[in-house]
């Protein structure tokens, strides 16, 4: 009798906790819902293959607030992922997750991250891709920043020049910008 009450009072604060955490990604995902991303181009549509990598997809954040994920379907969840460089843009394709695809004229500009909302790496291990997600109309457009973890670091630089090469030249050029707290 003196574990059980200690016992319960544990096991309704973790089913609480649960429940708010489920309750605060429907509402993370409510407010983001005017945001939407890009449907993926047939394969001519796409062009040339530039480069695939292979890699972990880390997270999706809104540019400028790195603890705000966005939850949008295929952005979601981190996992294993494959991020190839087209012509038209970058498609990324986590595992069980549906495409991505960032048209040529979304992207902002490509560079390194040491860190995001739930990973730290060494100077430089993460990719970051800036870019912008479509919206509604009567909604902004809202920037973003997409990280991945590369497993070789010469791919890691094919990924970068390639998409580089894609981002408009007016674009800002941070390619080794890191995020801030404040």
């Amino acid at each position: 009798m003196d574990r059980i009450l200690p016992g319960s009072i544990i096991i309704i604060g973790v089913i609480g906790l649960l429940i708010l955490m489920v309750l605060g990604w429907r509402a993370r995902g409510r407010r983001q819902s005017a945001l939407s991303t890009a449907a993926v181009p047939t394969a001519e549509l796409l062009g040339e293959l530039r480069v695939a990598v292979t890699g972990l997809y880390v997270s999706t954040t809104t540019a400028g607030a790195p603890l705000d994920r966005v939850t949008l379907p295929g952005l979601g969840f981190r996992g294993r992922a494959s991020v190839s460089v087209f012509d038209a843009g970058v498609l990324i394709a986590v595992t069980g997750e549906p495409q991505v695809f960032v048209g040529a004229d979304r992207i902002r500009s490509v560079g390194t991250s040491t860190w995001t909302i739930d990973r730290v790496v060494e100077e430089g291990g993460l990719v970051r891709l800036d870019w912008t997600l479509e919206s509604e109309a009567q909604t902004p457009a809202a920037d973003v920043e997409s990280f991945f973890r590369i497993e070789n670091p010469d791919q890691s630089s094919r990924l970068i020049e390639a998409i580089t090469a894609l981002a408009p030249p007016d674009g800002l050029s941070t390619p080794d910008q890191e995020g801030s707290l404040a």
